[in-house]
């Protein structure tokens, strides 16, 4: 049998496990998508997931905890492009470079706030929490509260968390989880973060 018989009779294959997939998958509902690890592209990939909602003419909901005080290009585009966009930002930059807990839980906890608000608002169809492991990973958070604020979210919301160290209480709430391994870095061989790339 030659390669392309080898092919076709393969992907006939795939096709019926597929469609019986697509058969079985009947739930209407918002889902809880968790993207963490230790590679690039966690917020990245969030943020795709963002413009795509968008263009479909949905209302998004973004709350970035733990950023750099500068905005990142996502950010200044979405912010100047789409009506459609609720953006909070805690805007305290990162936790190294403040090194006050206190500060940093207060904050955490103001951004909490307009979580919750958006988390109750039906009219947002999709929410982005990005680097919120970090909230919980820091204790600026009670994890508890936060997933009881997640599961009553409205029915057919769509959350997406970002952020390295999920915690297992949060990967075990998640309809979807997905981690990034790191593999290689241009950071760590010296190349130096780039608007439009790495922010």
């Amino acid at each position: 049998m030659e390669y392309k018989d080898k092919h076709n009779a393969a992907m006939q294959r795939k096709k019926l496990i597929v469609d019986e997939q697509i058969a079985r998958a009947q739930q209407e509902r918002g889902v809880l998508i968790l993207i963490t690890g230790n590679g690039k592209g966690k917020s990245t990939s969030a943020f795709g997931t963002a413009f795509r909602a968008l263009g479909h003419g949905m209302r998004v909901g973004i709350i970035q905890f733990i950023k750099g005080t500068q905005a990142t290009g996502e950010v200044i585009y979405l912010t100047q492009q789409h009506p459609q966009l609720d953006y909070h930002a805690m805007a305290t930059g990162f936790t190294w470079d403040t090194q006050d807990w206190e500060k940093d839980k207060s904050a955490a906890e103001e951004a909490w706030i307009q979580a919750r608000r958006m988390l109750a608002d039906p009219e947002i169809q999709l929410l982005v929490l990005d680097e919120l492991t970090y909230m919980l990973t820091y204790e600026y958070l009670d994890i508890a509260d936060v997933i009881q604020a997640i599961l009553q979210r409205a029915p057919r919301q769509n959350v997406i968390i970002t952020g390295r160290g999920a915690k297992p209480e949060l990967i075990s709430v998640a309809d979807t989880v997905s981690e990034i391994a790191a593999v290689k870095h241009a950071f760590q061989d010296g190349v130096k973060a780039q608007a439009g790339i790495d922010f």
